[in-house]
């Protein structure tokens, strides 16, 4: 074990880079699922778990407070994911931001009806000692042996020489794809040096056309989208940016300026419009969920009912 040194508060995470899955030895694959990052710290009885950037959110997710009895002794730094899990066993973004930045009322009532679970993926500190010079296999054992598997967290399993069937079990699953990561690489704090590369699953879907947000200073042109439902009923999966080949985007322009409906309240900055295109998007996240990391496609126009 590397020399002793004091729980950090927070350490920069490392960071992944976007790229295909790297193929031969050396590698394990884990399962990137849908949700926030967060490091855990636990120091005595005291648990604070904090966002990506360091931000301390532990009031939002007062559930997570239990794990202190999971991690008995120890005093530990650990890197995951936090997700809000749905009806169907995966994970539900959407939950996941209505629970951010709520007050702590708020926080507990979200406890109890959409309870967040820490996936824990990394160990950085135990027991006064840095990790983080450890090489991943080596980080790997000392997380498992911390063995958590309770109701609000667990440690997901990682795959060596199973990428292929990973990558098409997550592809079937609707999760958001993995992440490989070299078997003999350290952590390095705030890094995105290449000895971890995501890869995404995207999907692309059809969407209504409900409003039209032209550009304004630090805000792009897009298109807000709605998914059609069997009853003809209209779910808003969100928006996605304005853009396509040369000469495409003006063509649409020129679409949407007869479709614009009034607005609906005064100063309102989304221009309503009338359901007549179609958009063709591609995006990653749960096939029923909001776009995520949208790139648009196509635009077409709505084919009536009864059309052939």
């Amino acid at each position: 074990m590397p020399s002793r040194e004091e729980l950090p508060r927070f350490v920069a995470p490392m960071l992944a880079r976007t790229g295909p899955v790297p193929v031969g030895d050396g590698w394990a694959v884990e399962v990137k699922f849908d949700g926030m990052r967060l490091q855990l710290r636990r120091d005595g009885r005291a648990v604070c778990l904090r966002s990506r950037p360091g931000r301390d959110c532990s009031e939002e997710f007062p559930e997570l407070a239990a794990i202190a009895g999971a991690l008995g002794r120890h005093r530990v730094l650990l890197d995951g994911e936090l997700v809000c899990l749905g009806t169907d066993g995966g994970p539900d973004f959407t939950s996941l931001r209505r629970r951010l930045r709520a007050p702590a009322d708020k926080a507990r009532r979200h406890a109890e009806r959409a309870p967040a679970t820490f996936l824990a993926f990394d160990v950085l500190h135990l027991d006064g000692h840095s990790t983080r010079e450890l090489p991943y296999e080596r980080r790997r054992e000392l997380l498992l042996d911390l063995a958590l598997d309770g109701s609000g967290w667990r440690t997901p399993r990682h795959f060596v020489a199973e990428t292929d069937e990973v990558l098409a079990a997550t592809r079937e699953h609707g999760l958001e794809g993995v992440v490989a990561k070299r078997l003999g690489s350290a952590y390095l704090t705030g890094a995105r040096n290449g000895a971890w590369i995501k890869h995404k699953h995207r999907r692309t879907e059809s969407f209504l056309v409900t409003g039209w947000s032209p550009a304004e200073p630090r805000r792009p042109e897009s298109l807000m989208l709605a998914r059609v439902g069997s009853d003809g009923s209209l779910e808003p999966t969100g928006s996605t940016p304005l853009v396509l080949a040369d000469g495409q985007a003006d063509e649409t322009r020129r679409q949407l300026e007869p479709l614009v409906l009034p607005p609906a309240r005064r100063g309102q900055r989304i221009r309503r419009l009338a359901p007549a295109l179609r958009a063709d998007v591609a995006f990653h996240g749960p096939s029923r969920g909001p776009v995520r990391d949208p790139i648009l496609r196509a635009i077409a126009a709505v084919e009536p009912p009864g059309a052939t």
